[in-house]
């Protein structure tokens, strides 16, 4: 299975020093200027920045990828285990009917970056990576809750535990990902059928 639809490489020039901390150079739809990261000597590279390091690289030299990733792959079409498919049908049962503009709207913003970089492998694992956190942490610490927690209590669940460790690793990244695309990945989830809100 493929996700290959275009040929063009998401960023045009750039460079990681993932000792010194700095990441510079173009993004697609903008320019991110000088961007530091700063590692800190006790720590080492989190598998995402370990992951980004290759993508610079893999973005650099255009070495692109025609086949998904068998990780990737599991995420495409989840099985209905519960008879409610789609994202506005597990939205409509959750009681969160109006959050359906909201939802579909952050969705398609994640569904857009995960295929513009789908010509590398790199960025292929790091969605995978992202994905599996994702699914894990919702179905293990939000879903059991969910019958005794308000939508907001659930909410700040969400955002503690996923949205802002994921905008806290790649927020300042080739992906930028902001608070909109990391619930957006969320909302993708469900609608392939590995997390629900009921």
């Amino acid at each position: 299975m493929s996700l290959v639809s275009r040929k063009r490489s998401p960023a045009s020039s750039s460079s990681v020093v993932q000792t010194g901390s700095t990441v510079s150079g173009n993004q697609i739809g903008g320019n991110y200027n000088q961007t530091n990261i700063h590692l800190g000597a006790q720590r080492a590279a989190s598998v995402v920045e370990q992951l980004l390091a290759r993508l610079q690289e893999e973005v650099e030299k255009e070495s692109h990828c025609s086949e998904m990733l068998d990780r990737l792959k599991r995420y495409h079409g989840g099985i209905v285990k519960d008879g409610i498919q789609g994202l506005e049908a597990k939205l409509e049962k959750a009681g969160r009917a109006g959050e359906i503009e909201y939802a579909l709207e952050r969705k398609e913003s994640f569904s857009k970056l995960l295929e513009m970089w789908s010509l590398y492998a790199s960025a292929q694992e790091i969605f995978a990576y992202l994905l599996a956190r994702t699914e894990h942490l919702f179905n293990s610490e939000i879903l059991p809750e969910i019958g005794d927690l308000s939508i907001v209590q659930i909410n700040q669940k969400i955002n503690k535990s996923i949205i802002n460790p994921t905008v806290e690793e790649c927020g300042a990244s080739l992906f930028k990902i902001d608070h909109f695309v990391a619930m957006g990945m969320v909302y993708w989830l469900a609608e392939q059928c590995f997390v629900r809100w009921h």
